[in-house]
């Protein structure tokens, strides 16, 4: 508070908003004209700027907070440099309607100004300029290696559905003069143990360039080669159409959604050779979960060989959130929860030795971190077991790792010093805006290709990837990307549950053929 208050600049202040009033209605009003949205949203972030520092130095709490956000729209209105939405439109209405109502309570000198209405302040809906991955593909070149002709002459049509620009090469003696000629966006090599010549030729000339190697047989060997090399594209013959289609718009989404994509292949390669290897025990947990033929006291006996995996399973068991029953043995827990909760809790172990990770950019710990995981995995127990136990063998783990990607994220933030930032713009906004505005990707993509380096399902993996836009999906996982999606969004990163389930949702489930009802009682008991 200042002690002999400015009135000259008040009066000032008051006499600057009067008159700029008319014209910021008028750019507000012009936004839906492309040749006029640059200019006007120039000027209007330009009043709100100058606006800023003397609403802060009156200490006119309600105006600043307003102005502070209007701000904050308005620069990430100038970075999309679309024209801009109806919604956003009528919002600034508003704030100029406020604004006004503000200027007349300043005719009698009056310090504290009325609120700000709730409806002002909540966040607000935004797009920003996205380019679907099957449009996105059909502009990248393919360039296709393989010696078998008779099966190249089934593959390359097969391709050119999804873009014209499709190259056969057949030699692979040939195939570096090919690259160098013409350096293609998508590279597929079929020469099976010629692949890994071709894979450090092309990395070392072309270490952007997204490859998918298919291997008749991929061992043990190979399969750590092609890690060593950054490759998480890799598939074995017989081919498999939908295994190549989805390959290839993952390949668009992870690497063409933005030609400025800061956190690349290589980053998170480099970012998982940092964490500790995943224990044995996880993998065989995994292959027993996956088959259903195998007894659950197999299960318990592998469980048992790893007694931090005990432990972990045993404490988790015992948590308020999974009821009041004390299991004391592991035979009890393992029994209780099932396979499918056992693989998701003996896969939260992956994250549980990261060590010390600076989660400061989402405002969060590495505890919030753990328990919002947590808590997603009890929502999504406890609601989909009502609707198809059967799949909770993916949702129970896409749960639980879809956050796994904030790890990366926040590091990234805090480097490029965009933390700040990506704060302001997660209030104003959502945090999926925030994310693709200063990293130009996600959390459930990043999520999606570090769990796709772990080897883990190919539907855990697409899953967490088309959690983003569930309508995107192969339409055998889009219900359960639009579920991985609800439960997201119901329990925020800071672990903040929505006591009820917001329209926007209803709009979903009602898409995607949910009973609201289960889903409500779920939250309910969570609660």
């Amino acid at each position: 508070m200042i002690e002999d208050y400015d009135w000259d600049i008040y009066e000032t202040f008051k006499e600057q908003l009067d008159s700029q009033l008319p014209h910021i209605e008028y750019h507000i009003l012009v936004l839906e004209q492309k040749d006029l949205v640059s200019d006007s949203l120039n000027e209007l972030f330009r009043y709100f700027h100058s606006y800023k520092a003397t609403s802060a130095y009156l200490s006119l709490t309600p105006l600043y907070d307003i102005v502070c956000k209007t701000e904050t729209v308005l620069s990430s209105l100038r970075e999309e440099k679309n024209i801009v939405q109806n919604s956003i439109i009528a919002w600034l209405l508003q704030i100029k309607d406020k604004l006004r109502e503000w200027s007349q309570e300043m005719e009698d000198r009056e310090r504290n100004l009325s609120p700000v209405p709730q409806k002002l302040l909540n966040k607000i809906k935004i797009t920003n300029s996205y380019i679907n991955p099957k449009d996105k593909l059909k502009t990248l070149s393919i360039l296709y290696m393989d010696k078998n002709i008779a099966r190249a002459k089934k593959v390359v049509p097969f391709l050119r559905k999804f873009t014209p620009s499709v190259k056969y090469s057949s030699e692979s003696d040939q195939n570096n003069t090919v690259l160098n000629m013409n350096p293609y966006d998508i590279i597929i090599t079929n020469l099976d143990k010629e692949n890994h010549s071709i894979i450090s030729f092309c990395k070392q000339s072309y270490p952007d360039i997204p490859i998918i190697a298919i291997f008749n047989k991929i061992s043990t060997v190979c399969s750590k080669k092609l890690i060593k090399n950054g490759i998480s594209h890799a598939i074995t013959n017989p081919l498999n159409g939908k295994i190549i289609e989805r390959e290839l718009i993952s390949i668009a989404k992870v690497f063409y959604s933005s030609r400025n994509i800061l956190i690349n292949h290589k980053k998170i390669h480099d970012f998982i050779q940092t964490l500790e290897p995943l224990p044995n025990t996880i993998f065989k947990v995994m292959q027993i979960c996956d088959d259903e033929e195998i007894p659950i006291k197999d299960l318990i006996k592998v469980v048992k060989t790893d007694p931090i995996i005990t432990a972990h399973i045993l404490n988790i068991a015992n948590s308020p959130i999974y009821g009041s029953i004390e299991l004391k043995t592991i035979d009890q827990a393992v029994t209780k929860f099932g396979k499918r909760v056992v693989k998701a809790l003996c896969m939260s172990g992956m994250y549980q030795s990261l060590g010390s990770i600076d989660l400061s950019a989402y405002d969060i710990n590495e505890e919030i971190f753990s328990t919002v995981a947590m808590t997603r995995l009890s929502l999504m127990l406890k609601w989909y077991s009502k609707i198809s136990i059967s799949d909770l063998s993916v949702l129970s783990s896409t749960a639980l790792m879809s956050n796994i990607g904030q790890l990366l994220i926040s590091k990234e933030l805090i480097e490029i010093h965009q933390d700040d930032r990506f704060q302001e713009l997660c209030t104003a906004f959502d945090i999926q805006y925030a994310e693709e505005s200063t990293v130009h990707t996600t959390t459930n993509q990043i999520s999606s290709q570090i769990l796709n380096y772990w080897k883990l399902s190919k539907d855990i993996v697409d899953v967490i990837s088309y959690s983003d836009n569930p309508l995107e999906s192969p339409e055998e996982l889009r219900k359960l990307s639009a579920a991985n999606c609800i439960v997201c969004k119901l329990i925020d990163v800071k672990g903040n549950i929505l006591s009820d389930i917001p329209d926007e949702i209803l709009a979903m489930m009602d898409t995607y053929g949910f009973d609201p009802a289960p889903l409500n009682k779920a939250l309910k008991s969570l609660k």
